[in-house]
């Protein structure tokens, strides 16, 4: 049963919220402030946390933070009012789940919560992954089994053993996080915290305060002391995912850091010793960031003790069906669809996309065609509506015999087909495509079809 903390200062609000909820199965409690509700998650743990922004004492800001630092599994999503959505967004950036704006239908708020269960099941199925990756003889979960990935693998393996810091390179959506996390896992610091922060969503003047932390009164608005990340993190990791993006002015305080293996608080005279893995992600070529002057070469330098660099998916294709049937399978379960299999089309059209998302985009594109697929059977139709969010219909071969080599030719085919057979009546041909006239026309200019 998800266990879900309820926080806002409107009794009537904070009461109906939490029968809603109860009466959908979940076990609810309530705060009617950030300090109550910090009370109670320092004498218990929860799935989710559903908190209002505008309290006292204690914002639902405040409450984020803290259950960043001391529960990072636990989910938050913030509820706002008017004039508050602007801080709202600051929150998605800091980690909170979802938010959703006051007044809100019972349905929108449940099915937010509903998707919070599911993020949280994900995130245990994966925990129980790389924890069976720790045995010698068991293979790292998720990656493949061509050479190029079991090159990484082998590395993953021997850079666990270490404390070096550790580079992964590589396109969106390649799985550059889960490595990081897999080489955590493996690690003697594997029952320390794992801290994660994006260093391209978090705003330049919030950033060193995130990694760092401040002391009270350090700027306005530091109404409380708050630890950085890197002292959350004492003993364990610290991913710096997407470190090209990190401001100029940062990377010196960041290699200061490494090589004094201390922080100092903003607002603060002291220092304080850290014991903190740094592991660092980005798809920039750091090289030619150096040439322009944007990245430094003595933090290059010092994060790059060791590198991985993680090829796209259309450099490993011979993966693509092995990684197809796992994210199936799993789908599958989520969908009680346990005896879902491929049609041969499917994985031949599969094969023949470039996948400019990586490994993350098909897993997304195999989770959209399970869901609309009938019966047990994914068919390559049921990927094109996913891939492209039309209603377009596969062809199953194109005009000359040949298979369509991506799934722009297979759009251009179809857009051709439908205005033959429509004589170039594009309101019919707009209608059988279920698309828009705007579309149709914009697509015709893509693929210089007159």
């Amino acid at each position: 049963m998800m266990k879900i903390l309820v926080l806002d200062d409107q009794i009537g609000m904070r009461k109906s919220l939490s029968i809603l909820l109860r009466k959908e199965g979940f076990y609810t409690e309530e705060a009617e402030n950030g300090e109550q509700a910090i009370a109670y998650l320092e004498k218990d743990s929860y799935d989710l946390v559903i908190t209002d922004m505008k309290m006292s004492p204690g914002t639902g800001l405040d409450v984020l933070y803290y259950v960043k630092e001391r529960h990072p599994q636990t989910d938050v999503i913030i509820m706002t009012g008017y004039g508050t959505v602007d801080s709202a967004v600051l929150a998605m950036k800091i980690g909170a789940f979802d938010y959703i704006s006051k007044p809100f239908k019972n349905e929108e708020i449940l099915h937010r919560v509903r998707k919070s269960m599911n993020h949280l099941e994900t995130v245990r199925d994966l925990s129980s992954l790389y924890k069976s990756a720790a045995s010698e003889d068991s293979k790292i979960p998720l990656l493949g089994n061509s050479a190029d990935i079991k090159g990484i693998v082998s590395m993953i393996q021997k850079i666990s053993r270490t404390d070096i810091p550790v580079l992964i390179t590589g396109e969106t959506g390649t799985g550059k996080s889960l490595i990081a996390k897999t080489i955590h896992i493996l690690s003697s610091r594997a029952d320390k915290p794992f801290i994660s922060i994006n260093c391209a969503s978090i705003p330049d003047n919030l950033l060193e305060s995130e990694l760092f932390g401040h002391e009270k009164g350090a700027f306005t608005g530091a109404l409380l002391e708050r630890k950085g990340l890197f002292e959350a993190a004492e003993g364990g990791s610290i991913l710096l995912d997407e470190i090209g993006s990190m401001p100029f002015s940062m990377q010196a305080k960041l290699l200061d850091v490494l090589q004094e293996r201390a922080i100092r608080r903003i607002g603060s005279n002291k220092s304080k010793a850290i014991n903190v893995r740094v592991i660092a992600t980005t798809n920039t070529d750091l090289v030619n960031a150096i040439n322009s002057g944007l990245f430094r070469s003595d933090l290059y330098y010092r994060i790059k003790v060791s590198h991985i660099h993680v090829p796209p998916l259309r450099d490993h294709a011979e993966d693509i069906p092995f990684l197809a049937r796992h994210f199936l399978e799993s789908v599958g379960k989520e969908l009680s669809k346990t005896d879902l299999q491929f049609s041969p089309d499917a994985l031949d059209f599969l094969l023949h996309y470039n996948f400019p998302g990586n490994v993350r985009e098909l897993a997304n594109a195999i989770s959209g065609a399970a869901a609309v697929s009938s019966g047990n059977c994914v068919s390559a139709q049921d990927l094109a509506l996913a891939l492209t969010s039309t209603l377009f219909e596969v062809p199953s071969e194109s005009g000359n015999g040949a298979q369509p080599n991506s799934l722009e030719e297979w759009e251009k085919e179809l857009i051709v087909e439908s205005i033959k057979k429509n004589d170039a009546n594009l309101t019919k041909v707009c209608s059988e495509l279920k698309i828009g006239r705007t579309t149709l026309w914009r697509k015709m200019k893509k693929y210089n079809i007159r």
